[in-house]
This record gives structure tokens, C-alpha cells and sequence, in this order.
């Protein structure tokens, strides 16, 4: 499963309530999770997400979702087929519907409906599901289900204007929760922004107009961020052979978070950031995070001297 597996699992304990009735097209009034992993022999088989949903009518639906990148070993129709027959068992005599939901291009031929067949062409098993291409969604009918907190998953789907779709996501967001419920949707949608021009403009909306605090998750974010983002540069100086490569890879990725942390920086700066040793310039990752402006920099590269 891709990078964004646990944060779409976080989404769903944030957003349960909005996914579940996106999902199955009614007013929903309570979801709470289920058993995530169903016991058959000969072996345990884990699913993403089983939820308990209570429908407004009073009625108990278990909802089995899946999230889905590209790359998937086993075909995903054949996985569901196992989940709904070990779900019949688990939970005989509730209403069942399954959903999958694909990310980066993934999925791009299931339609959800699927059969085996007899010889003689009558259906021997037949199962379906719903399925959400996230990768081909627009952002502007994410926005329009108004449903606030799944717009968590709008750095997903295809945004023909960022500034203002993201702006309006954000705005929505913020007023749909607030303290840590809304940082911590706030942080779910920059992880899911896998664009990283996309991820930056949507920072940038979220300092300028809400001025949140760096909390704990959002400064796990960052140095993950940053983790990967040097140990992209190293990988790509290896496949290239130069070790040049490498190290602009990882200044890329250095002067990038500054300039998130202290705005533009003046040309005398980067010269300065650019003639520093490795064992510096991670001394610098680590203090950047602590840094608010230009200054904060200033006096860091006066003290390494």
C-alpha cells in the first residue's frame, strides 16, 4: 500500500460520519469501528477499515473500506471477494457494502462489478463494491458534497486551480472544527498533499490565514518530510554516480524548508547555505524547524561562522 495507507485510516476516525454517508449515499447517525481483522484459517486477513455504521433509520450497515495505491500485488477485485466472504461470516445477518478507494492512477479498469461464471453462462459468484477514484476526482465536487471534513483528501483528487480550491477547503475546514480536531485535520490534508508545490501553497494558506501554532504532528510532518526528502537527494546521487548529485539533491531540500520557515532569502544567505559542509547543513535541518524568520538564520550561519 502507498505512503498514504495510516493517514487515510486517520481520516477516516476524523472524518467517519461524512465518509460513511458519501459512501453509502444516506443520513448517517453514528459509526464506530469495527473488527479490522477478520479470523478464518488458515490465516488472519487484515483489512484497511471494517465500521459499524448506524443508518438514520435506525438500520446497522457494516461498512468495509479500502485504500488503494498503485502497485498492489494481488488484484484488488480478489481481495474484496475474501473480505466480504470472511465479513458474511463475521457479522451474519447485517447489511454489508464494501468501498475502495484508489490513489495515484490506481484502479483506473475496476468498475466495483464483478462475476464468475458457469459453463452453461449463468453468474456462479457475483460481488460488487463502490468504487472512488480519488485520482480523478475534481476538487471542486469533493467541495461540493459539503462535506468539511473530507476535504482532507482534496491534495487526492485533480485540482484545476489550487489557490482558490485549496483556499476554500481550508477556510471550510477551519470552521467545521476547531483546537485540536482542526490542526489535526489541517495536518492530514497537508500529508495527503503528495504534490509538493500543492503541499507548499497549502501550508502557505493555512499560516497566512490561520496563523496555527506548530503542533507536535505538524513537526513530524515536517522532519518527515525533510527525511525523505534527503534521502531522495542521496538516492538520486547514487543512481547517477556523482556525488554532486547527492549533495544537490539534499541542498534542493534544505533550502526549500528554509525559505518555507523564513520566506525569500537573500542572496548573500544562500551563497552562505550552499558553501557549508555536509555535517552543517543537517546541523541546519535540525535548527530550521525552530526558526521564524530571516533573522533566526542570520544568526544561526553567524555562530558556524
Amino acid at each position: 500500500m502507498a505512503a498514504t495507507d495510516h493517514p487515510l485510516k486517520r481520516v477516516v476516525a476524523l472524518a467517519g460520519l461524512d465518509l460513511a454517508a458519501w459512501v453509502l449515499g444516506q443520513a448517517v447517525q453514528a459509526v464506530e469501528s469495527g473488527q479490522g481483522a477478520l479470523l478464518a484459517e488458515p490465516e488472519i486477513l487484515d483489512t484497511d477499515l471494517v465500521l459499524r455504521v448506524t443508518l438514520a433509520t435506525g438500520e446497522e450497515v457494516i461498512l468495509h473500506v479500502e485504500f488503494q495505491g498503485p502497485g498492489s500485488k494481488r488484484p484488488m477485485p480478489l481481495r474484496v471477494l475474501e473480505y466480504q466472504a470472511r465479513l458474511v461470516d463475521t457479522y451474519r445477518g447485517k447489511l454489508l457494502q464494501s468501498a475502495v478507494f484508489y490513489l495515484g492512477g490506481a484502479g483506473t479498469s475496476d468498475s466495483g462489478e464483478h462475476a464468475v461464471y458457469t459453463g452453461n453462462g449463468t453468474i456462479a459468484v457475483g460481488w460488487n463494491y463502490v468504487v472512488i477514484h480519488l485520482w480523478q476526482l475534481l476538487a471542486e465536487d469533493l467541495l461540493a458534497l459539503d462535506r468539511p471534513a473530507l476535504l482532507v483528501l482534496i491534495g487526492q483528487t485533480q485540482i484545476g486551480q489550487p489557490v482558490a480550491t485549496l483556499t476554500a477547503a481550508v477556510a471550510r475546514l477551519a470552521q467545521h472544527a476547531k483546537g485540536v480536531e482542526r490542526e489535526r485535520l489541517l495536518t492530514e490534508l497537508l500529508i495527503l498533499c503528495t504534490d509538493k508545490e500543492i503541499a507548499a501553497m497549502a501550508e502557505q494558506i493555512i499560516e497566512r490565514d490561520y496563523g496555527l501554532p506548530e503542533t507536535p504532528m505538524m513537526r513530524k510532518w515536517r522532519e518527515q518530510g525533510l527525511a525523505q526528502g534527503l534521502a531522495q537527494g542521496r538516492e538520486e546521487g547514487r543512481e547517477e554516480g556523482r556525488e554532486e548529485g547527492r549533495e544537490e539533491g539534499q541542498l534542493a531540500v534544505l533550502v526549500r524548508l528554509l525559505q518555507r520557515r523564513c520566506g525569500p532569502l537573500p542572496a548573500a544567505l544562500l551563497v552562505q547555505v550552499q558553501h557549508l559542509d555536509p555535517a552543517q547543513r543537517l546541523d541546519l535541518a535540525e535548527a530550521v524547524f525552530d526558526f521564524t524568520s530571516v533573522a533566526d538564520l542570520e544568526a544561526w550561519l553567524g555562530q558556524v561562522g
